[in-house]
This record gives structure tokens, C-alpha cells and sequence, in this order.
């Protein structure tokens, strides 16, 4: 079988890290399929790391393997792991971003992969890819674990109330957009049809567009006049996003980030009308 290993890491395109991390698997995984998720995971940035993964791996057939080197220092405290979880394997250091790929979800089986201590992060990670390729079982490349590392910074979850939604901000990419952890069936568990308004520090949303161009105009040319507006919109897994239409994350105040002073945890909420219901 020709087996899918996916690729993400903190490595950039400047170096060689990337092609060397290929030869490495292609020298000793023959007739393996590399493909790249993406390599401009921010330096040592385990949360969006976890998010890409996360947002990613399930669009792959089940017994993909993907490698993730992010933050990815083999130690005595932190173990080299293989995760299954939901069909798919995770090879990677036990920092906490397989704990974000999960959520809320716990995983099949975990192990601890056997090394003799001399091995470098990504051998030990070719390693195990090369084993799973050759169809061992995980109870024949390491120690089962019970648990992994999870940061404790991961415990804070989406609030549902009667008349509001509670999230943060998880993740800006690379346009500038802004995702939250609030997911469509939150809304839609909580909406009930009633008017809303998602507040973010002091600005106010009161619709969630379909797509980012839904504006109700007859004339596409008048899009451009909407440039720079702030929108929301669920994105394609279905995540709340807050924008800003035709944003330009090079220019001063050109992402929701800049304009109003967002970080990664802050906090944003829905507040649904009480009396409104349709």
C-alpha cells in the first residue's frame, strides 16, 4: 500500500530543513506519497500548530501518518509520541499539540516510541513512520502511554448560556482572519433564530455572512467599496472567523488583529436577544 505522510513544521523555506527532512523519509520509506500541510507554523508555536493539523487531517484517508516538527525537541522530559487517533497517526513531541488536535475527544492509542538516545528528533520520527509503513502495530515500536501532555491553558472551552455564547480567539492566519473556537453548532444550539450581536472588545457584529462576499449587491463592481469592512463568517470546518473584507495583513489596521487590538485568547462573545425569537 502506498502510504500518506503528511509534513508540518516551524522550518520555513529559507534553509535546508525541509528537503532534508524529504530525502530522509524517501531514502528509507520507499513508494511513501510526502505531502506538505504547510511548513511557516510560526517558531515553536504549538497552538497553531495543533489548529493546522487539526484543521487538516481529516481531509486524508484513514492510516495517514503525519509528522509534526514543530517545537519538536526529543529530551528527557519531553517524550518522542505516536498517537492514533480517529484512523489517522500522529508522530511528534509530547508538547501539548496532539492535545489540541483531540479537543475534547480522547485518543485510540498513544505510545512513547523506543529509541536508543542517540537519535535525533526527526530520525526518530522517520523512524516510526518507516515502522507503521512496514505494518507494525504500535505495541511493537514503544510504551503504551495512558496520557499525554496536554497545557493547561487548553481547559478553557466554549460557554453556552440561554442568551450567550462565550469563545477566544484561537488562531490568525494568513490573511489576517481571525478564528475563534466557537463552532456553527453552538450557534445554532443557543440561536434559536434571535437576533444577536457578536461583540468583540468595543466593536459589534450583527450578522454572520454566508460567505465573505455576501453583501446583497446587484453590482460586483461595488464590492471594493466594502474593503475594510469587519465581517463574520463560519469558515470552511466551520469555525466562526472574524475579518475584514479585502484585508491587507501588510498595511496599519489592515487585519481585525491590528484594528482593534486583538490577541490569541482574548475573549468573544454572542449575546442573543431574550425576547426576539423566530
Amino acid at each position: 500500500m502506498q502510504r500518506i505522510i503528511t509534513l508540518t513544521t516551524d522550518f520555513g523555506y529559507r534553509d535546508h530543513y525541509v528537503g532534508a527532512l524529504k530525502g530522509k523519509i524517501y531514502s528509507n520509506i520507499i513508494g511513501c506519497t510526502l505531502v506538505d500541510i504547510s511548513h511557516e507554523i510560526s517558531k515553536y508555536n504549538t497552538e497553531d500548530a495543533g489548529f493546522v493539523i487539526g484543521a487538516a487531517y481529516n481531509q486524508f484517508p484513514k492510516g495517514t501518518i503525519h509528522i509534526i516538527a514543530v517545537d519538536a525537541s526529543v529530551t528527557d522530559y519531553t517524550k518522542a509520541i505516536c498517537v492514533e487517533f480517529d484512523g489517522h497517526y500522529f508522530i511528534t513531541a509530547d508538547n501539548g499539540i496532539v492535545s489540541i488536535i483531540l479537543g475534547e475527544e480522547d485518543f485510540d492509542k498513544a505510545i512513547e516510541i523506543n529509541h536508543d538516545g542517540m537519535m535525533k528528533s526527526n530520525d526518530i520520527f522517520v523512524y516510526c513512520a518507516y515502522q507503521l509503513n512496514e505494518g507494525r502495530q504500535l505495541e511493537e515500536i514503544g510504551v503504551m502511554l495512558e496520557s499525554i501532555y496536554s497545557p493547561s491553558r487548553l481547559a478553557t472551552n466554549v460557554v453556552l448560556n440561554r442568551n450567550k455564547i462565550t469563545g477566544k480567539v484561537i488562531y490568525e492566519d494568513s490573511y489576517g482572519n481571525l478564528v475563534t473556537n466557537i463552532h456553527r453548532s453552538d450557534y445554532e444550539v443557543v440561536s434559536e433564530g434571535r437576533e444577536f450581536a457578536i461583540r468583540v472588545k468595543n466593536y459589534r457584529i450583527n450578522r454572520i455572512n454566508d460567505y465573505f462576499a455576501d453583501f446583497k449587491l446587484n453590482d460586483r463592481a461595488t464590492l471594493k467599496e466594502r474593503a475594510g469592512e469587519l465581517v463574520a463568517i463560519f469558515n470552511d470546518i466551520d469555525l466562526l472567523t472574524i475579518a475584514l473584507f479585502y484585508s491587507k495583513p501588510d498595511t496599519p489596521g489592515g487585519t481585525p488583529r491590528k484594528l482593534m487590538n486583538l490577541q490569541l485568547n482574548d475573549t468573544i462573545v454572542i449575546e442573543f436577544d431574550s425576547e426576539t425569537q423566530y
